[in-house]
């Protein structure tokens, strides 16, 4: 039916149909192309019975054919590739190809004077292609539409012309797809051998849009081929195609690039000097130049681009410029230069040069610049930038407004004062997740209890703000509470763990390892075992599939670090589980992510070394060995960790075999190895491993040791002297010594001359352990008289002096003492309430300086 418009004018029919043709086309659901098609058939029906009536029939034409055709190729495409319907794709496809010899047989061979003109139809044509070129979905529908229509019209008028190709080759650089380069140029070559139709610049310029969307530096040499038959078929290149393909390189930041695109450059130059205008190098061309000496080389050799730009005559250089080597400056945190660039800037806009205006851009740059440097001065100089921002908005300058962006990067110049980020953050004005998660970033790296309780109440607050956070917010959260020091800081990130799942935000191994993590440093009984339980967990979920919580060589360690601080009877054993574990995940998939590290066998053999027991240290060296055949070479503080363990195997001769560790630690330093030196630890643990030996002799051993590190110190080997732990380490040898009354007495000596020295020192001085154990070596080395209660009496009176009397000290002067001397050293009380009497009872200025580490609780399960 024909409708009517206000003025009269009848609709065609035709156009109607075509509508709802279309209608269908677009709406790419099930049975539309068979919808489509009835249409078509009224429309073609109703044209042959106004025909047999003689009136003026309604025909279909070019559209009512190509979106009934389009109608069925979209269904063949969605049965293949959304069903897997192989036998109905194929049959809507022969319907397709159906329409498009209907369409022949009606528009192509008629010479009816109602079918259009060929310019029509080039034009039809053309109008149809733009449709499908915007579709990403199509190239394939608008190639094979083109290249019937060019074959079947080329015996009669030409439908199809240069735009028609380059509409379709356009199609196929928008769809991104693997083969849209090989198309795109089947397209192109044809163009070039035609005889009717000849590429333009606008071809090759399509040509060169396509690879770039590939996004492959490799296919950047492809596209200087495409330059270059430009010039074989004749045809007149301008900068824009120049610049496609100098984009290409710049963005590729492959080896050779930035060479490759000064020499495209140099070619502009050369066409331009012959004539060719439209190829002279502009602003554009510089800056990709610029940008490709930034990408490959760095902000130096960009700058020295700028610099040309600058020298110029006909070209100056714009805000894109400055900004480019800007942010190169910024990418390696180089704020001076970055700043210095900004000045330039703003003098080059102050001189004249409108295009050079500082912008909003800019100023992003020099923050993120600061934020990158780690410069001490970098929220100060963030702030004032900041603030010039906001003067300038004021001034009238709307550009520069800063937003939450500007804010935010500000925010991370602060990142190192967490106070300062908080007040950047109540500041600005909208708030989105990037500037609380950076603000809780900030507190997370700061420590402490206070610091992670004030991460809790901003991860609460943007909660109630309604702004969502994310796996990053979670993350920094759980990081405070585990370098908070906090005894509950396993609960509490382990709390906020689940409280992601409740939120459906995915947490990742970043997530986990710092659980992991919180439970390793925790004294809670069973932190190990729960660790090792978060790990499998993970574990289990990267085997269903979710890769993001893969876990790494970090949260392996993490989890034996657990077990080594654990105070678990077997813990050795459990860490050295875990470490197999790493080891066969690693073997059988030759996965670097998870191979043991350093740190891994540092961390196993420290749990042997806190485990204790007769065979803990022979499992050590054999972890070492496994480790060894992994490629992984010990550490300083592995020999360390092995050291440890051999000084409290109690194995015969375990401190022969402690020194010799030593000795292998300091003939790697002195062979050049500077990352080997030894540490006061390394020669402390050593004289322990002595004092809890049975050899004779250990106390001369011992303080062979002291002398070594003084003489280690004197040669810059030792960073510090011998502290009071090192000295107390020499005095407990001789205090453990057993043997004849020459050994005895030669561990007095050493015992006395040892204390003498610590006491004498500006360095060190003793400790309620030092007192403790120079009372136990007088008691057990001298024999009684006088002289042993001198000794011990005005030992005891330094003690006093020094507020360091605890339990240990009052139980080792009674040990040593007479019951007379006893009681004169306690008051002179009566001999009895002397003997029972204890620290509690004595004055608070005999004990006001006693320091007691506390120590981790030892799980009896």
């Amino acid at each position: 039916t024909a409708d009517y418009c206000g003025d009269g004018k009848q609709v065609e029919e035709a156009n109607v149909h075509n509508l709802a043709i279309k209608a269908w086309y677009n709406a790419n659901v099930k049975g539309s192309a068979e919808k489509a098609q009835r249409i078509l058939k009224q429309l073609t029906e109703g044209a042959a019975a106004k025909q047999s009536q003689r009136q003026m029939p309604q025909q279909p034409d070019l559209y009512s054919y190509a979106f009934c055709y389009a109608a069925w190729y979209r269904e063949a495409v969605f049965a293949e590739k959304n069903v897997g319907n192989t036998k109905a794709s194929l049959a809507a496809m022969r319907k397709a190809e159906s329409m498009l010899e209907s369409m022949k047989d009606a528009l192509m061979v008629s010479n009816d004077e109602t079918v259009s003109s060929p310019f029509d139809m080039v034009e039809d044509m053309n109008s149809l292609l733009v449709i499908w070129a915007n579709n990403v979905d199509s190239p394939d529908l608008a190639e094979k539409f083109l290249r019937f229509v060019e074959k079947e019209s080329s015996k009669n008028d030409q439908w199809v012309n240069t735009r028609s190709y380059n509409l379709v080759m356009n199609a196929w650089a928008k769809s991104q797809r693997k083969d849209a380069i090989d198309r795109a140029y089947s397209l192109l070559c044809d163009m070039e051998k035609s005889v009717k139709v000849k590429p333009d610049l606008l071809s090759y310029s399509s040509m060169v849009s396509c690879i770039a969307k590939s996004k492959r530096s490799i296919d950047a040499g492809r596209a200087e081929e495409i330059l270059r038959e430009l010039d074989k078929n004749n045809v007149t290149p301008d900068n824009i195609i120049y610049n496609q393909v100098i984009n290409l390189h710049s963005k590729s930041g492959a080896r050779g690039s930035a060479e490759r695109c000064e020499k495209l450059l140099t070619v502009m130059e050369g066409l331009a000097n012959e004539g060719n205008d439209k190829v002279a190098p502009d602003v554009r061309t510089y800056n990709l130049v610029l940008s490709a000496w930034a990408n490959e080389k760095g902000p130096e050799e960009a700058e020295k681009v700028l610099q040309r730009i600058e020298a110029h005559d006909s070209i100056n250089s714009n805000a894109i410029s400055f900004i480019t080597v800007m942010d190169s400056y910024a990418r390696v945190g180089d704020a001076h230069n970055n700043l210095r660039l900004l000045s330039m800037m703003e003098k080059a806009f102050e001189k004249g040069n409108k295009q050079a205006k500082p912008t909003r851009r800019a100023y992003t740059s020099a923050l993120n610049a600061l934020a990158k440097s780690g410069r001490g001065d970098a929220g100060m100089r963030a702030e004032a930038l900041v603030h010039s921002m906001e003067k300038m908005y004021k001034a009238g300058d709307e550009d520069m407004k800063p937003d939450t962006t500007v804010y935010n990067i500000l925010i991370n110049c602060h990142k190192s004062s967490a106070s300062r980020a908080e007040k950047v953050l109540y500041k600005m004005g909208k708030r989105d997740v990037v500037s609380y998660t950076s603000v809780i970033n900030a507190y997370s790296n700061k420590g402490g209890l206070n610091a992670a309780k004030r991460a809790q109440s901003l991860l609460d607050e943007m909660q109630k703000a309604d702004v969502e956070p994310n796996a990053q917010t979670f993350n920094s959260a759980i990081t405070a509470w585990t370098r908070s020091g906090s005894p509950n800081s396993a609960k509490k990130a382990e709390g906020l763990l689940k409280k992601m799942e409740e939120l459906q935000i995915k947490p990742n191994f970043h997530t986990y390892t710092s659980v992991i993590s919180a439970w390793s440093k925790s004294n809670e009984p069973g932190a190990a075992l729960r660790a090792e339980i978060l790990l499998k967990v993970m574990q289990v979920m990267h085997k269903k599939g979710n890769h993001a919580m893969k876990p790494n060589t970090i949260t392996f360690t993490a989890v034996i670090t657990a077990w080594a601080r654990s105070g678990e009877k077997d813990a050795g054993e459990r860490a050295e589980k875990v470490l197999d574990g790493m080891i066969k995940l690693y073997e059988d998939g030759s996965d670097d992510d998870v191979k043991p590290n350093v740190f891994t066998l540092t961390a196993v053999i420290d749990a042997y070394a806190r485990t204790g027991g007769r065979d803990a240290a022979t499992k050590a060296n054999n972890v070492v060995r496994k480790a060894e055949a992994l490629g992984i070479k010990p550490s300083y503080a592995t020999y360390n960790a092995l050291m440890k363990a051999w000084s409290t195997s109690q194995q015969q001769g375990a401190a022969r075999m402690t020194e010799s560790i030593l000795r292998k630690l300091e003939d790697e330093y002195q062979k050049g190895d500077k990352k080997m030196r030894p540490t006061i630890i390394s020669y402390t643990t050593c004289i322990n491993a002595w004092a809890k030996s049975t050899d004779q002799g250990k106390a001369v051993r011992a303080q062979k040791l002291l002398e070594r590190m003084k003489e280690m110190h004197t040669s810059g080997v030792l960073d510090t002297l011998p502290n009071t732990v090192t000295y107390t380490a020499v005095i407990n040898s001789c205090a453990t010594t057993y043997g004849d009354e020459l050994e005895k007495e030669e561990a007095l000596k050493i015992a006395y001359s040892t204390f003498k020295e610590l006491s004498e020192s500006d360095v060190s001085a003793p400790n309620h352990v030092t007192y403790s154990t120079f009372l136990r070596a007088i008691s057990k080395l001298m024999p009684e008289g006088e002289k042993k209660d001198a000794l011990v009496s005005s030992t005891f009176r330094l003690c006093i002096r020094d507020g360091l009397v605890d339990s240990n000290v009052l139980f080792r002067m009674k040990q040593a003492s007479s019951s007379q001397l006893c009681s004169e050293l306690l008051g002179g009380i009566d001999c009895d309430q002397a003997k029972d009497m204890a620290v509690d009872d004595l004055p608070y200025s005999w004990s006001c300086n006693v320091q007691h580490q506390t120590t981790r609780r030892r799980n009896k399960n």
